[in-house]
């Protein structure tokens, strides 16, 4: 099955931000084809330096979650116009980040099977 998962949470919803790349990682380990897709605070998780310091309440550490989805080459799609006003760019994103915008979003979603939302 394809799966997008987008999450919209980052520094500011630990938690949350956990929840929805934590369920990319299941898709994955399950043997789906994943892309995640961050936008709003979200994208701070594409960056090196502050991923692994999002730690959600009774959460896995984000660490270990990010680095299990690029072991696994899981395409990181970040919201271009998103990160750019949070400073996240090339200079200091994860291995599989790349810049996308709301239209590669939005028609890769609808050729989906699923979309999971946090």
């Amino acid at each position: 099955m394809k799966v997008v998962v987008s999450v919209s949470s980052g520094t500011n919803d630990p938690t949350l931000a956990t929840l929805g790349m934590l369920a990319a990682k299941v898709a994955v380990d399950e043997g789906h084809e994943v892309v995640v897709w961050l936008q709003g605070e979200g994208v701070t998780i594409a960056n090196k330096n502050v991923y692994d310091k999002i730690q959600g309440l009774n959460m896995p550490p984000m660490k270990a979650v990010v680095e299990a989805l690029l072991s696994a080459n899981v395409p990181v799609w970040v919201c271009e116009a998103c990160a750019k006003g949070r400073n996240i760019t090339p200079e200091n994103w994860i291995s599989t980040a790349s810049y996308k915008n709301m239209s590669d979003y939005v028609s890769t979603a609808l050729n989906m099977d699923k979309n999971l939302n946090f």
